[in-house]
């Protein structure tokens, strides 16, 4: 009996556009794969090289708390995958909003360590800060807040306000709660992150871009003998990686809010999962430093 339900529940939703087609979950089992594995091995591999290293520096402190972001990314990450295959939420609601707020948490959090990364270097370039001024401790204090913060606009945005309506406890699916762009505050919401999250990106990319320019005329030829050269491209890798799973998701976020329909452009809500997806292939940023990509 059950296996009729879950037959019947499986072929219902593949005749619903608004549902994941096999094509979409293809691809999402693909990104999602790729990613535990990937991102598991960086995780670990930069971990023991930390741990190893034993740094005190103010950057090896920031990426420490990256380090936590993708892991608690990566324990959430078995979830999605058991709902692409089966086709069927087995979890409850709470879990479903609980692992569908990580993604959007950890994205924003770890967007916001990326960019804590850049802005501490680039003072430092412009020698409006000394590197002896900031001592570990004003890292933790620095990581505390961002922490604190981010938890408090996760727990009463995310989580507390996302997926309420009482139609989702009603169907044994998950991370579809997209009507909740019918409401006014949230497309407010999601329109002011896009602007903040766009305007900072390329803010910093026409500075960063700018300084490595600089450097590289000032430099020439031995660049990469220069420790500060190496810091500011460590500096713009951070930025590639915002620029590449962080922004086209933002970018189509703007389409999609503006189109978007569940009677006529209800395939934009599988678009919509794919660029979701693509914002935690950041979690293979470790795994590009410890393969030796970004040295």
């Amino acid at each position: 009996m059950e296996s009729m339900n879950t037959t019947t529940l499986s072929n219902a939703s593949n005749r619903d556009p608004g549902h994941c087609d096999a094509h979409c979950r293809t691809i999402l089992i693909t990104v999602y794969g790729v990613v535990l594995l990937g991102g598991t091995a960086g995780a670990v591999t930069m971990s023991c090289m930390m741990f190893k290293r034993n740094s005190q520096s103010v950057v090896a402190m920031i990426v420490l708390n990256i380090l936590v972001l993708h892991s608690i990314l990566l324990v959430s990450l078995p979830f999605r995958l058991s709902y692409y295959v089966l086709v069927v939420w087995e979890f409850g609601t709470f879990t479903c909003r609980l692992v569908s707020s990580i993604i959007y948490g950890h994205m924003y959090l770890t967007f916001v360590f990326y960019v804590a990364i850049i802005i501490l270097r680039l003072l430092i370039y412009f020698k409006k800060l000394q590197m002896q001024q900031f001592q570990k401790h004003h890292a933790v204090v620095l990581s505390i807040i961002i922490w604190m913060v981010g938890s408090v606009i996760f727990l009463l945005i995310f989580f507390l306000q996302y997926g309420i309506d009482p139609s989702y406890s009603e169907q044994q699916r998950c991370f579809e709660f997209y009507k909740d762009l019918n409401r006014r505050e949230f497309i407010t919401l999601n329109y002011s992150m896009i602007v903040i999250l766009m305007t900072t990106v390329v803010t910093l990319f026409l500075i960063q871009t700018g300084v490595i320019l600089q450097l590289a005329k000032a430099l020439w030829p031995d660049l990469w003998a220069h420790q500060e050269y190496r810091a500011q491209i460590k500096s713009f890798f951070f930025l590639l990686v915002i620029v590449v799973c962080f922004v086209p998701h933002h970018a189509f976020r703007v389409h999609f809010i503006q189109n978007y329909s569940q009677r006529e452009k209800s395939e934009l809500i599988l678009y919509n999962e794919i660029f979701v997806a693509l914002t935690t292939v950041c979690c293979l940023d470790m795994l590009c430093f410890v393969g030796g990509i970004i040295h």
